[in-house]
């Protein structure tokens, strides 16, 4: 009879001092893995980016360069956003390194969207014909060795490397 009541008195203290721990560990529901917003505009560049992604992204884009939210940007809007970018990564805001580019003489000399007003449907349109270039194997999804060879077609058309001729 000692044995058993030594035994019983064991197990009992064993589960008191478990329970506050295994009550705990019911009580608590599992934390779900979440993942972080995204603070940056670009995407994620080991991380592939589909249709929806790009058209998210272009969304964020417009509604960052549209400073008084009037659901167009103009070119003075798109080079004010594009300054404080330049500015905020630690680049001259005005020139970023390139003198060729300075002035107010370049305003909307570029090959992108010109001197004018665009629309939020006109900005993710164009958004998604850069995606479907990009797109090479048409599968609906950017890859990292996709976003590479256009990285590298880009780098190569803007140094006179490449004129576009096939």
């Amino acid at each position: 009879m000692n044995k058993s009541l030594l035994l019983a008195l064991s197990l009992g203290g064993t589960l008191l001092a478990g329970a506050p721990a295994l009550a705990a560990a019911q009580a608590a529901p599992a934390a779900a893995p979440t993942t972080p917003a995204p603070t940056t505009l670009a995407p994620d560049p080991a991380r592939s980016q589909t249709r929806a992604d790009a058209i998210a992204a272009a969304d964020r884009r417009f509604a960052a360069m549209d400073a008084n939210h009037d659901g167009t940007v103009t070119a003075e809007e798109r080079h004010a956003w594009r300054d404080a970018r330049r500015a905020a990564r630690g680049g001259d805001a005005a020139t970023a390194g390139r003198p060729d580019r300075a002035g107010p003489d370049r305003a909307g000399k570029g090959r992108g969207m010109k001197a004018r007003e665009i629309t939020q449907a006109e900005f993710r349109e164009r958004a998604l014909r850069m995606f479907d270039r990009m797109d090479t194997n048409h599968d609906g999804v950017v890859d990292a060795r996709e976003r590479e060879a256009a990285r590298l077609l880009m780098r190569a058309r803007m140094t006179g490397g490449d004129d576009g001729a096939n």
